[in-house]
């Protein structure tokens, strides 16, 4: 039983952190924030209601091809999302709630203009912007993608960073870096060969693509 749209809501099945999520969703709304679902109760089968957000999704299986307005609107969103789950308690003694998951296949646009931010899982809980920041790069930015010229997924990091503020690319590449080192212990520790080769090109792509200047800082594509 998945992910389902009914009539102007969506229903999806209850995890491990359904309450912090609706308990997130409820102060956003009550804050204000109108960039992610509201929460609804649930339904007769346990499921989870969450209002339906118009708009269209950049889903695909190769790069997205997002240009730099819809990157830059998206930024700011994430910014903005951040910025007001610092101010609803529910970060403890962190800087910011992290949605865990960031990145196009998670945002919903209308038209060039990034509206929501969707699909709060399991992984949602405090942390650092930048823990959360690294996976929107990861995406937006298209890095480690070998179909993306290296020049053009550090042109679009360092927009996104310039767009957010207070987190460099060099911070971001470092935050990435930790977060696919985790990832290959983690499937290592699962007897996953095949996804531990994956973060290990990853990892070599990553490293090999973007070597510092002599201000720490990856290569200017101009």
């Amino acid at each position: 039983m998945g992910i389902v749209r009914v009539g102007n809501t969506v229903r999806r099945p209850r995890h491990d952190r359904s309450d912090y999520v609706d308990a997130l969703l409820q102060r956003m709304a009550d804050a204000g924030f109108m960039g992610t679902p509201r929460p609804l109760g649930y339904d007769d089968q346990g499921r989870q209601i969450l209002t339906f957000v118009e708009g269209w999704v950049p889903v695909c299986d190769g790069p997205h091809g997002l240009d730099d307005a819809q990157i830059r609107s998206a930024t700011g969103l994430i910014r903005a999302f951040h910025d007001a789950t610092a101010a609803i308690g529910l970060n403890e003694d962190q800087e910011v709630v992290c949605h865990g998951d960031l990145g196009p296949h998670n945002t919903v646009f209308d038209g060039d203009r990034a509206v929501a931010i969707i699909d709060f899982e399991d992984d949602v809980r405090p942390g650092r912007r930048v823990d959360d920041f690294d996976q929107a790069v990861w995406g937006f930015a298209e890095l480690a993608d070998p179909v993306v010229p290296v020049a053009e997924q550090a042109r679009r990091m360092r927009l996104m960073c310039d767009v957010y503020g207070g987190i460099t690319p060099p911070e971001a590449v470092a935050a990435l870096t930790a977060r696919w080192h985790r990832a290959i212990d983690y499937h290592r520790a699962a007897n996953l060969p095949g996804a531990v080769r994956v973060f290990e090109d990853l990892l070599a792509r990553l490293a090999g693509g973007f070597p510092p200047d002599e201000d720490g800082c990856p290569p200017d594509p101009a």
